[in-house]
């Protein structure tokens, strides 16, 4: 943890994760940090001391599994600040599931199956990066890998009129899953909804029916817009799409990269308001394999 305005001062080093940390942030109120990694695990800190106040271990099998392997599924992504509290934390994982957990609670309140149907295989070539694709089996004698992983979450902001409690979920697969995750405060099971439910699957026109996963544009980045019902989500073939969280509907598609998209970052000037009614321009800037960073309105 660094202190940027004095130059980058380390100020804290938190130390227990098993394997690579995929994400990191803190929650509102600052009274904590959190973190995923690879080793399935999503871990609370005290800022202050550095000391580990809670560990959800959500994904089984993860890179540092008893038996040592380095082959299982870790957590990829995260996202907090969601319920009314703003401790609610949602953790992306490579088994195809993303968690809603309770950070000052130390509940795991719901598990969001946003993989479905049957798996989907790549081979060896098509792996992404960091290896964020599922359970292996053979195939043809060469090895095959599940493409499954969550890799990006992400709560509605409370300004959206009548969107409490929707959150998002997007993967490899390319679908992006809008949910109600009215999930309270009450403690959750690690299997079933634990009240969450999905509202919407959104996939692209030219991904909808397609078998074949490596003609999928995956998802790598998601965000909400801060007063509308809107999600912006970056893919894996350098486009960002807007959709319509409501109703399913894509609306925007922004393009010009010519490779994978790695980071998004969006911001909102001007006078919108919830009702829809202002003129809020979106800024969307992006960074890509291909090099370049773009900056798009909208």
């Amino acid at each position: 943890m660094y202190h940027v305005p004095s130059g980058g001062t380390c100020m804290q080093v938190f130390v227990g994760h098993d394997g690579g940390v995929t994400g990191g942030s803190f929650t509102p109120d600052g009274r904590w940090a959190v973190t995923v990694g690879r080793d399935g695990t999503c871990r609370v800190w005290a800022p202050k001391t550095g000391a580990c106040r809670h560990v959800f271990r959500l994904v089984e099998g993860g890179l540092a599994g008893e038996d040592g392997g380095d082959g299982g599924m870790g957590l990829t992504c995260l996202a907090v600040g969601g319920g009314h509290d703003g401790q609610l934390a949602m953790c992306g994982g490579e088994d195809g599931c993303a968690y809603v957990v309770h950070v000052s609670g130390k509940k795991l309140l719901a598990k969001l199956a946003h993989h479905e149907g049957s798996p989907q295989k790549i081979g060896d070539d098509d792996v992404m990066d960091d290896d964020a694709s599922g359970t292996t089996a053979g195939g043809g004698g060469s090895e095959m890998e599940e493409a499954r992983s969550v890799e990006a979450v992400g709560f509605c902001p409370p300004d959206v009129v009548g969107a409490a409690n929707w959150c998002a979920t997007g993967g490899v697969d390319g679908a992006l899953k809008i949910w109600n995750a009215n999930v309270g405060g009450g403690g959750g099971g690690g299997g079933g909804g634990g009240g969450a439910q999905m509202r919407r699957r959104c996939v692209r026109p030219r991904d909808e029916g397609v078998d074949d996963v490596t003609a999928v544009a995956g998802i790598t980045r998601l965000r909400w817009h801060d007063s509308l019902p809107l999600v912006f989500c970056g893919y894996t073939d350098g486009v960002v799409c807007v959709w319509d969280a409501r109703e399913g509907r894509l609306i925007a598609t922004l393009t010009g990269h010519g490779d994978m998209i790695n980071d998004m970052c969006v911001s909102f000037v001007g006078g919108g308001d919830a009702g829809g009614g202002g003129a809020m321009t979106a800024v969307v800037v992006t960074g890509s394999d291909d090099k370049k960073v773009k900056v798009f309105e909208f």
